[in-house]
């Protein structure tokens, strides 16, 4: 059983959706995900890398910085982001429920962001130099309509 219900993504995800495309290019096992404004086309973010981590079987966060927080009433839509991009990223990978999710922050970061996120119950892996921290987190699949994120056969070509 996830550690928390469907109720509070079933509401930011199409919120999310609405205002926002998503698309993406793969390149072997890591996938580059861009952000664009549904409304004017404008780029909000490239910032966003999820590989395949084949030694556990799980997805490992390079990159999030979605940048959604200048976009005016966006709260709790980097939430939304985050666990779409795991949710696309387990699935083109098919890898399974309850896969890890690993990734490196800030310790200030992982308090006012990770920690919030009880779809994936993140703990402290292991502290790195200076405040940086390693995450581990499970996937927990939530049955929420997965969002329209196309594949981009050439991430140079966006206009």
């Amino acid at each position: 059983m996830p550690p928390a219900d469907a109720a509070f993504l079933s509401v930011h995800v199409p919120a999310l959706e609405s205002r926002f495309a998503l698309s993406y290019y793969q390149d072997d096992s890591c996938v580059e995900y861009f952000l664009d404004a549904r409304e004017t086309g404008r780029h909000v973010s490239q910032n966003l890398i999820l590989s395949r981590d084949s030694r556990c079987m799980g997805v490992y966060v390079s990159k999030f910085y979605p940048q959604l927080f200048l976009e005016t009433s966006s709260k709790y839509l980097s939430a939304a982001c985050f666990y779409l991009l795991v949710c696309h990223t387990v699935h083109l990978f098919h890898l399974k429920d309850e896969c890890p999710v690993w990734l490196e922050t800030d310790k200030s970061v992982f308090c006012a962001f990770y920690a919030k996120l009880k779809e994936f119950d993140f703990c402290i892996h292991r502290s790195r130099v200076g405040e940086r921290i390693c995450l581990h987190g499970i996937f927990h699949e939530l049955p929420i309509r997965m969002a329209d994120i196309s594949a981009l056969l050439d991430p140079f070509a966006r206009s």
